[in-house]
C-alpha cells in the first residue's frame, strides 16, 4: 500500500490550479488591453524561421532472393549494377532474412524461427540517393515501388549483376525493390 504522505492534498492542488489560472488570466487581459494600432512595426522581419539541426535519414529496404547461399558480413557494401547504361547503385548488406516468418490471416507471426535464411539479403540504400541524388541512376530509380520516379518497368534478368564488395557477382533470381 502506498503511505499517504506520497500524494498531496486535493485542496492544495485546487488551489495551485486556481492561482496558476489567474495568472494566465491576468496576462490574457492584459493582452487584449493593447492597441495594436499603436503598435509600431517598422523594422520587424515576420518571415517564419526554421534551423534543421540534423536531417533525418529514410531508408528503402531491398530484398534478393539468391540461387545458392552466400557467407556476407554484415555492412558490406553490395552493388547493383544495370549493364545497358552503366549504372551502378552502391547498397549496404545489413542482414538475412529469417527462416519460417509464417504469418496468419492478421499478419501475426505463428512460427518464428531465428535462423537465418542465407539465400535471401536485406539490403538498404539511403532515400536521397534514389529520389533527390539520382542523376547517376536513371534507369535503377524507376524501380523502386516506394520512390518518386518509380514507373513499371519489363527487363531482362541478364541485363542486372549484383556484386559485393570485392566485385565477386552474387548469382540471383529475384529482386524486390
Amino acid at each position: 500500500m502506498i503511505p499517504n504522505f506520497v500524494f498531496p492534498d486535493r485542496k492544495d492542488l485546487k488551489k495551485k490550479i486556481q492561482e496558476n489560472k489567474v495568472i494566465y488570466d491576468d496576462i490574457a487581459e492584459q493582452a487584449k488591453k493593447i492597441d495594436l494600432d499603436k503598435v509600431d512595426y517598422t523594422g520587424e522581419d515576420f518571415v517564419p524561421r526554421s534551423e534543421i539541426k540534423q536531417k533525418q535519414k529514410v531508408y528503402f529496404w531491398i530484398r534478393v532472393y539468391l540461387k545458392e547461399e552466400t557467407d556476407i558480413e554484415s555492412n558490406t557494401d553490395v552493388s547493383i549494377v544495370w549493364h545497358e547504361t552503366g549504372e551502378k547503385l552502391t547498397t549496404k548488406f545489413i542482414c538475412y532474412s529469417k527462416k519460417g516468418l509464417d504469418r496468419d490471416l492478421d499478419e501475426q507471426v505463428t512460427n518464428y524461427n531465428p535462423e537465418d535464411d542465407k539465400k535471401v539479403l536485406c539490403l538498404m540504400v539511403e532515400e536521397d540517393k534514389i529520389n533527390i541524388d539520382n542523376e547517376d541512376i536513371p534507369f535503377i530509380k524507376t524501380l523502386f515501388k516506394i520512390g518518386r520516379f518509380y514507373q513499371f518497368q519489363v527487363w531482362r534478368k541478364e541485363d542486372m549483376s549484383l556484386l559485393d564488395s570485392d566485385g565477386k557477382e552474387l548469382p540471383w533470381f529475384d529482386i524486390d525493390f
